[in-house]
């Protein structure tokens, strides 16, 4: 620690070399290879930072530097492939152990990240939904206009590409989709080249108990049972993620450099509040600390768990714990590693004595199924092995869920409950969030509970609107090492009582008359809980924080509401200086958060084009 606390204290020598354009490879793997200065430096080679370099670089008058902890894909199977048992390669991804949780009986728990080029757009389930309108209005309402679903439909279209199914996917199992909602951008959706015949059984289970079929989902009426498509190449059937969407056709261009396998450090911050670049290292900790200028802007890229982390090192961040870390505070900002919100989640473990073949567990347990599956999919990409993580999902209404919708709603409007560590304006903001999220409960637009299904019995029911807010913040003894991961799950006593009644309608989901047909049976580790207090003590020992959305540690709302960024995605108090990635999510909306960045991403690249006068 020591060692390092001298290096930045020497950081001030540059990178020798002049500025420049080469037309030689864009990606670098030294940092002897960069410039000394670009125009733009981009901290963070995930999901958005790659969508954010790639609209940049289209002028080719700009450079652009992308500064990556992870590395290159090369095409491992394991990530371009849809993945074949969900398990994430751990060379790609930053694996965080929580504190321990008081709402979980004092257990910790992981939270994922990407740590690739293309981030979480990498090694996630490829499941490729959008939110309800109701879910980005709520950020218009948090002091943002042009951030409602009307401001990001046209970049949700920007992103994406569709592709309808196969016929014998669309006609045989009236698969619904929106196609105005895409458009021609360069990530591709489509819907794989096989289903499995229990889902008929399940879809009908789920309207026996009043889901509603929603047939445009992504033009805003995401709440009901719809079909969702996969991020999928077509005809490869290759993951589409923001490498080959985005950096693969950046990577021909001279303006564009991509450092890989390097840490960023801090943010350099002048006496007049201008961030004028970063200082970065090898990311196993040896060789120089060095330092790379920003003329137009630094990019904030480094997604929920890093970026607030990478602000606080830089001295903005809350004044008592930049102090605890003997961190120089250059802008007391107390919304920075706040706000942390994810969707926690618990499994309702099921069989089917009576499945209809073929089945999921087949690919399993029958190895003439699993060889035939296997060649239809090296003959002609054909079969189960299209399938990523599900086709389809149910997004519910608590009205839907519950009659005491209402009771519940008007419990969390009187809640007197509130972060304990939330003051002055961090507390306004939160009863702002929390005045919002119980008119969401009484809404029949907004999704509170989310199950997607593919044909096994067993799934998860995913709280979808937590009123919760836990944080990540530097760790205080040791400002380089990982963040302190605290979810602070559960503490909000809606939240428990939401996932009871979540687990109380999967329950009776289970024992729908279609379900029954298969012979569906509840397992017998819960078959016994009836009343809510034995629920509620399953769920605390059962409940998984993160479904891997981490979001909102840097809020886009007002300062007085203890938000971080602007409207135009500007950190307060600083010029030079933008968050661009799922930090800056206000609220968490009802949805996996692949297609939103997406769209947040887009816009960033206009918003940041419009200041340097480039549209």
């Amino acid at each position: 620690m020591l060692r390092l606390t001298l290096q930045l204290l020497l950081a001030g020598v540059c990178i020798s070399s002049p500025t420049r354009f080469r037309s030689i490879a864009s990606i670098k793997r030294q940092a002897s290879e960069i410039d000394a200065s670009y125009d733009y430096v981009i901290i963070g080679g995930g999901q958005s930072g790659l969508v954010v370099a790639n609209r940049l670089t289209e002028d080719p008058t700009k450079t652009v530097l992308v500064v990556e902890y992870g590395t290159l894909d090369n095409n491992d199977p394991s990530i371009i492939y849809p993945p074949r048992n969900l398990a994430v390669n751990p060379a790609y991804v930053y694996s965080l152990q929580s504190i321990p949780q008081p709402g979980l009986g004092n257990r910790t728990a992981r939270l994922l990240a990407g740590a690739v080029v293309g981030g979480g757009s990498a090694v996630n389930g490829m499941f490729f939904d959008r939110g309800s309108a109701e879910d980005y209005d709520n950020w218009a309402r948090l002091g943002n206009p042009g951030w409602d679903f009307e401001g990001l439909l046209p970049y949700f279209r920007k992103a994406t590409n569709f592709t309808p199914p196969i016929p014998e996917i669309e006609r045989g199992w009236n698969v619904t989709y929106d196609p105005e909602a895409y458009g021609d951008g360069p990530v591709q959706a489509t819907f794989p080249a096989y289903l499995w015949p229990a889902q008929r059984n399940q879809w009908k289970a789920w309207e026996e108990l009043g889901a509603s079929h929603s047939t445009t989902p992504a033009s805003g009426d995401a709440v009901g049972v719809f079909w969702v498509p996969t991020v999928q190449d077509p005809v490869l059937r290759t993951r589409s993620f923001a490498r080959t969407a985005y950096h693969d056709v950046s990577k021909t261009r001279p303006n564009y450099h991509l450092l890989i396998n390097h840490k960023v450090l801090n943010i350099s911050i002048s006496e007049e509040k201008r961030a004028t670049g970063i200082t970065f290292q090898a990311r196993n900790g040896t060789g120089e600390v060095l330092k790379v200028n920003a003329t137009k802007e630094v990019v904030l890229a480094a997604g929920s768990v890093h970026s607030p982390q990478i602000l606080q090192r830089s001295g903005v961040g809350p004044r008592a714990l930049l102090e605890r870390a003997r961190v120089p505070v250059k802008i007391n900002a107390p919304g920075v590693g706040q706000n942390f919100q994810d969707h926690p989640y618990a499994a309702f473990i099921a069989s089917y004595q009576k499945d209809v073949v073929p089945n999921p567990t087949m690919l399993q347990t029958d190895p003439s199924f699993k060889a035939y599956a296997q060649e239809l999919w090296d003959t002609n990409r054909t079969g189960p092995y299209t399938i990523a993580a599900g086709t389809s999902a149910i997004f519910l209404p608590l009205k839907t869920i519950t009659e005491e919708y209402q009771e519940i709603a008007d419990s969390a409007s009187a809640s007197t409950y509130f972060p304990s560590a939330y003051t002055g304006p961090l507390l306004g903001g939160y009863r702002t969030q929390s005045s919002i999220l119980a008119e969401r409960l009484r809404s029949s637009k907004s999704a509170i509970m989310e199950s997607p299904f593919s044909a096994s019995a067993g799934l998860i029911y995913v709280l979808q609107k937590p009123f919760s807010r836990g944080s990540i913040n530097l760790n205080t003894t040791d400002i380089y090492s990982e963040p302190i991961v605290d979810f602070q799950v559960l503490t909000h006593p809606i939240d428990l009582k939401l996932l009871i009644e979540m687990f109380r309608f999967t329950r009776k989901w289970i024992a729908a008359s279609p379900n029954q047909e298969l012979g569906a049976v509840e397992g017998a580790v819960t078959a016994n809980l009836t009343t809510d207090e034995e629920i509620g003590r399953f769920l605390t020992t059962s409940v998984t924080p993160s479904i891997a959305h981490p979001a909102g540690t840097n809020a886009m709302m007002p300062p007085e509401l203890g938000g971080v960024v602007s409207d135009e995605l500007l950190v307060h108090g600083l010029s030079g200086l933008s968050i661009v990635d799922a930090s800056i999510i206000p609220l968490i909306p009802s949805t996996h958060l692949c297609a939103t960045v997406y769209a947040i991403a887009e816009k960033a690249a206009d918003l940041i084009k419009a200041r340097a006068s480039l549209l």
